[in-house]
């Protein structure tokens, strides 16, 4: 890539980046508290939005494509952290493989979600957190971007209209 690519200058690329190592990130973590407390505790999906969020404004976005991104990643995020943590206590409650407990708990996902729609509502939040962060970012960094490039005129430049033309 050259310096003038335009992924880069409007940090597309490295938010796309950023947000997908979050959101990893984030699900394991949250997984591993699932795992490990036997709880699906909403608000560490509202913390998965916020990874997002924050690794996606870290690399000072301007991109108007990544708050939906990051809104999708969060939301992405929560789920598969709550689809990973199941699995793991499934394995743990079983015995089973990882491979069989995987295809258990999808099959039964949807059955879970629909008996607890809290957990929606919460990937809904997590959505929103990573959304906001990121949209508060780049319409401050665009807002920013136009205020400079727009040209100021100098003392020399300004027409006064209501003074009369003076003749040559």
């Amino acid at each position: 890539m050259t310096d003038n690519d335009p992924h880069l200058a409007n940090g597309l690329l490295p938010g796309i980046i950023a947000g997908l190592l979050a959101t990893v990130a984030g699900a394991a973590a949250y997984g591993a508290l699932i795992a490990f407390s036997g709880y699906e505790i909403g608000f560490a999906a509202v913390g998965v939005g916020l990874l997002v969020g924050l690794a996606m404004i870290a690399v000072r976005p301007t991109s108007p494509v990544l708050p939906p991104l990051a809104a999708f990643l969060s939301l992405a995020g929560a789920a598969l952290g709550q689809i990973a943590g199941a699995v793991i206590v499934w394995v743990r409650l079983s015995g089973e493989d990882y491979g069989s407990a995987v295809v258990r708990v999808l099959d039964a996902f949807p059955d879970a979600i629909r008996s607890a729609p809290m957990a929606l509502l919460f990937w809904v939040v997590a959505a929103y957190a990573g959304f906001s962060f990121v949209n508060r970012r780049v319409k401050a960094a665009r807002a920013a971007h136009d205020a400079s490039s727009v040209p100021q005129p100098d003392e020399a430049d300004r027409v006064n209209y209501f003074e009369p033309k003076k003749q040559p």
